[in-house]
């Protein structure tokens, strides 16, 4: 994939790409839900002004919905506003053991009192709102976003129609309990992908389904898998026989790169080695997604390294030496020393294994 220098237009684009990513954060039920009961709470409280810079600071560092949340907190709109102070008042005078305040008491010399019965009441009506709110968007949210996966994966599963049975089956079983599929899901616009070790092609194809790649590059060293994946691709999606140390890719050539399940097959050195390489392709602000084992004390992570080691000595997956599994901790040191910065997240959702996803944002070079 080779790219041209980008142009001013080019390059703000992306910057305001980037931007909103940012602000919309992850789009799982679960995330929208906290996003919203955060926006419900913050609205109520009596704190006018502050509402927006509230919810960027409840939103932003942890990758929540900020759009979502701070239209949530538009329930303190001129409409009900007045409603929802009366309201907070009385409860806040309850807590508080004092006498509700009547019409005539309101005066500007008991600013203090009305403001902090309206305080106290706030965080018991905005809690009540909140989890409510919550509850309702999670559910909506879920069936909705099942619907829509539904839809999807059909459209991803039409492209294997002509495909060996066995790969038929397996990409549909991948696609419908593989954790780190809805993870991708809610990553947002990914660009230009580069899907390294992309076997069948089917996570890439089916981010390519929903929108959220614009171009499609994927690579593995098994020359089946890839026939399989280009049977399955259309334009602008290409599959090539490669592994991580022969593939070459242009500098800056792409917006993410995934590593699923990948590095473990190369040895520490070769995955450092490896991980240089990935950085290379990235442009800045570009996104790496590492799912791996993390190599730990513990019953789950024992049995995924186990299955791995059985899958490679059945043939099932190609590994040129002995799996080199690590902590995760060790993964993130070494992006970490790259110049990424790195947020990981559980990718074993509802399986026996031990798999993390690592979200490793490439930092621009300063300037």
């Amino acid at each position: 994939m080779t790219e041209e220098p980008a142009s001013p237009f080019r390059r703000i684009h992306r910057w305001f790409q980037r931007l909103w990513r940012r602000t919309r954060g992850g789009g799982s039920p679960f995330e929208r839900a906290v996003s919203v009961g955060l926006g419900l709470f913050i609205g109520c409280l009596p704190l006018y002004g502050l509402h927006f810079p509230l919810c960027v600071a409840a939103c932003v560092p942890f990758g929540l919905d900020l759009v979502a949340a701070y239209l949530a907190a538009q329930i303190s709109n001129p409409w009900l506003a007045p409603l929802l102070v009366t309201l907070e008042a009385r409860v806040g005078s309850a807590l508080l053991g004092r006498a509700p305040l009547a019409i005539g008491e309101l005066e500007l010399g008991r600013f203090g009192d009305v403001f902090e019965r309206a305080l106290v009441g706030s965080l018991v009506v905005g809690t009540g709102l909140a989890l409510l709110g919550s509850l309702l968007t999670y559910l909506i949210a879920r069936r909705g976003g099942e619907r829509e996966s539904a839809t999807r994966f059909e459209r991803t599963l039409e492209r294997y129609a002509s495909a060996p049975r066995g790969d038929r089956w397996y990409v549909d079983l991948k696609l419908r309990s593989d954790p780190v599929v809805s993870e991708l899901c809610s990553a947002g616009d990914l660009g230009r992908l580069l899907d390294a070790g992309a076997g069948r092609g089917q996570i890439g194809l089916f981010l390519k389904d929903r929108g959220q790649v614009s171009e499609l590059l994927g690579f593995d060293p098994d020359a089946r898998k890839v026939a399989v994946a280009r049977a399955a691709a259309a334009s602008r999606e290409r599959f090539e026989v490669a592994d991580l140390a022969s593939f070459e890719a242009a500098a800056g050539s792409a917006d993410s790169v995934l590593l699923i399940d990948v590095l473990h097959y190369l040895s520490p050195g070769e995955q450092d080695a490896a991980l240089a390489r990935v950085k290379s392709w990235l442009v800045p602000g570009g996104r790496l997604f590492v799912r791996e084992v993390d190599r730990k004390p513990g019953a789950f992570s024992l049995v995924t390294r186990l299955f791995e080691r059985v899958a490679t000595t059945l043939g099932y997956n190609r590994a040129s030496g002995a799996l080199g599994f690590r902590p995760v901790s060790e993964i993130v040191q070494r992006l970490e020393a790259l110049g990424f910065r790195c947020h990981v997240r559980d990718a074993s959702a509802g399986t026996p294994f031990d798999n993390a996803l690592i979200v490793a944002t490439l930092s621009p070079p300063p300037v």
